[in-house]
C-alpha cells in the first residue's frame, strides 16, 4: 500500500514530545515491511539541515487561505527506499523558534499555519498518486479529513482513498474563533453541532473525529475513557456516536534506541540478567548532576512536560514530605513557568539531594532511567505514555496513576509482586502519591531484592512496533 502519513513532529527531524517517537517508529516499521510510506511535516526551520539531505521535490503549492493564495514549496529527505518525508515550506509559517507557540500560549495565527499544512498534504497526496490511505495524527492534520471529503473528493480528486486519524491527546483539540471562519473558505453550512463546530468555535480535532473513515487512540483503556465527561474533555458524545470506528492500539517502543544493553548515552551496559551496569550508571549519574553518591538512596526520578495534565500539582504540595523519606529526586522538562521555578528552588534548598534539568537532552533522558530507581508517571490523564515504558526497560521502576495506557501497561504491587512490574494508586489526589511513594520507598530499604525482581519483571516485558504495526495493518486493509 501507499500510505500518506501527516503529522506534526517527526523523530529523528524535530521533537517536542511522544507523538514524535511514535511517527518516527512506527513509519520506520511500516516501510520494513514493504509499503511506500510519505510522511509529510512542516518544514520547521528548526530542522538540521545540515545533518539530513534535503532535496528539492519542484513541487510548487498555492493554497488558498480565506482571500489570499499563500505560496509553498516541497522538499524531500529519502529515510529509506521505502520511506521519505516531505516538508512543507513556508517562511512566514515555520521558521520560528518554537514549533507551536510559546509558554505564554499558541501562536496567534496557527488556524493559518495548521490549515495550510493540512491542505498542503492533500495537494501532496494528489500530485503523488496512488494513494490508498491518509493517516493523520492530532488535531494539527485532522482538518485535512474535512477538505478531503467535502471538497477534494466531491471535485472527483483522491476519490479512492481512505483516512484515518490518530488521537494522541485529545485535550488539545485546535480551538480556533468561529471569525476564523472565513480562512477555511467553505460554506457556514459546515459549522453545525453535527460538523466541525464546537460551542462557537472552529475545532480542528472535531472535524477529524466526524469525518475519518477509522479513528485510532493510543491504548484500549483511553478508547474507553474518551467516550467519558470526566475525560472526553467535550467530545465524549461525538466519540461515543463513532464508538464502531473507534480503535485503542497501544505504542509501541524502538527498542534499538531504548535498550540499556545496546545504549550508547549510558556509562554502563546492564540488562535484567546481567543486572550489576545499573549500579555503576546510578553512581556516575549522581556525580554528573551533583549529587551526593550513595548506592543505597533511592533515586526519584521525572521526565515530563510540567503541565497540569502529568501530575505536576500532586507533587508539589508534598514534596517536601516526600523528601523527608530520605530520597534523592531528578527531574528533566520543561513547562510552566511556576512549575520551572518550583524545581529550582527544590534544587536549592535541597542541594545535593535535588537535580532539576529544565529542558530537554536526550542523553540526559537514557542517564535518568538508567541510573533511576523510581519512576513518577502520576498522570491526570494518559493517553498512552511512553517514559513508563522507557522506564521499564531500564529497570527504572514505575510508579504511576492507573489511568489510561499507564492501566494498559503497568502491573501494580496489588495484583501481586510475582507478576508486578511497578507501583500503582487510582485516586487522584497529593496525599495517595506520597503514600503510594513511601510504599515503593520501604519496599527499596527493606527488601532489596523483592524490589529487584518488580524491575526485572518490567525490564522483560516487550511493547515492540511488530505488533502494534500488525493492528494498524488490520484497519489500513479493512
Amino acid at each position: 500500500m501507499h500510505i500518506v502519513f501527516g503529522v506534526s513532529e517527526y523523530f529523528p527531524l524535530v521533537k517536542m514530545g511522544g507523538l514524535a517517537d511514535f511517527s518516527g517508529s512506527f513509519t520506520e516499521n511500516l516501510a520494513g515491511l514493504g509499503h511506500k510510506v510519505s510522511v509529510v511535516l512542516p518544514g520547521y526551520s528548526v530542522i538540521d539541515r545540515n545533518r539530513f539531505n534535503v532535496e528539492s521535490t519542484g513541487i510548487r503549492l498555492s493554497i488558498p487561505i480565506g482571500k489570499k493564495s499563500v505560496p509553498g514549496f516541497v522538499s524531500r529527505i529519502r529515510m529509506s527506499e521505502n520511506l521519505s518525508v516531505y516538508l512543507i515550506e513556508n517562511e512566514d509559517y515555520f521558521n520560528r523558534e518554537h514549533l507551536f507557540g510559546t509558554e505564554d500560549g499558541g501562536y496567534e495565527d496557527n488556524a493559518e499555519r495548521f490549515l495550510f499544512f493540512s491542505r498542503a498534504i492533500l495537494e501532496l497526496a494528489d500530485r503523488l498518486g496512488d494513494v490508498d490511505v491518509l493517516h493523520t495524527n492530532d488535531w494539527h492534520t485532522s482538518i485535512a479529513l474535512f477538505y478531503l471529503k467535502e471538497y477534494y473528493q466531491k471535485l472527483g480528486k483522491l476519490t479512492g482513498v481512505k483516512s484515518i486519524l490518530t488521537i494522541h491527546n485529545l485535550g488539545y483539540q485546535g480551538l480556533f474563533w468561529h471569525h476564523d471562519m472565513h480562512l477555511l473558505n467553505m460554506g457556514w453550512e459546515h459549522f453545525t453541532p453535527e460538523g466541525i463546530e464546537f460551542y462557537n468555535y472552529i475545532n480542528y480535532l472535531k472535524s477529524g473525529i466526524v469525518y475519518a473513515d477509522e479513528i485510532t487512540t493510543v491504548s484500549p483503556s483511553y478508547a474507553c475513557e474518551i467516550q467519558t465527561a470526566e475525560f472526553g474533555f467535550g467530545l465524549d458524545g461525538v466519540l461515543r456516536s463513532r464508538s464502531d470506528h473507534l480503535t485503542g492500539i497501544l505504542n509501541g517502543v524502538n527498542y534499538k534506541l531504548w535498550n540499556p544493553w545496546f545504549d550508547r548515552n549510558i556509562e554502563s551496559r546492564y540488562s535484567r540478567k546481567q543486572f550489576g551496569g545499573k549500579l555503576a550508571n546510578k553512581l556516575n549519574f549522581q556525580r554528573e548532576m551533583g549529587l551526593a553518591e550513595d548506592p543505597d538512596t533511592p533515586l526519584i526520578t521525572i521526565i515530563t512536560r510540567l503541565t497540569e495534565q502529568k501530575g505536576i500539582d500532586l507533587i508539589l504540595p508534598v514534596f517536601d514530605m516526600m523528601m523527608e523519606l530520605g530520597i534523592q529526586f531528578v527531574m528533566l522538562g520543561t513547562g510552566k513557568n511556576e512549575f520551572e521555578d518550583f524545581f529550582r528552588g527544590a534544587e536549592h534548598r535541597y542541594r545535593g539531594r535535588v537535580a532539576s534539568y529544565i529542558g530537554y537532552s536526550e542523553g540526559v533522558a537514557h542517564r535518568i532511567h538508567a541510573a533511576g530507581d523510581i519512576y513518577l508517571m502520576p498522570s491526570r490523564y494518559e493517553p498512552c505514555g511512553l517514559s513508563q515504558l522507557y522506564a521499564m526497560k531500564y529497570g527504572n521502576v514505575p510508579l504511576v496513576r492507573l489511568v489510561g495506557g499507564l492501566r494498559d501497561t503497568v502491573t501494580a504491587t496489588d495484583r501481586g509482586i510475582e507478576q508486578a512490574t511497578g507501583f500503582g494508586f487510582e485516586y487522584y489526589s497529593p496525599y495517595t502519591l506520597y503514600e503510594t511513594l513511601n510504599s515503593a520507598v520501604t519496599l527499596y530499604r527493606e527488601n532489596r531484592e523483592t524490589f529487584r525482581k518488580i524491575a526485572r519483571n518490567g525490564m522483560k516485558l516487550n511493547f515492540s512496533w511488530s505488533e502494534t504495526v500488525k493492528r494498524y495493518l488490520k484497519i489500513y486493509k479493512k
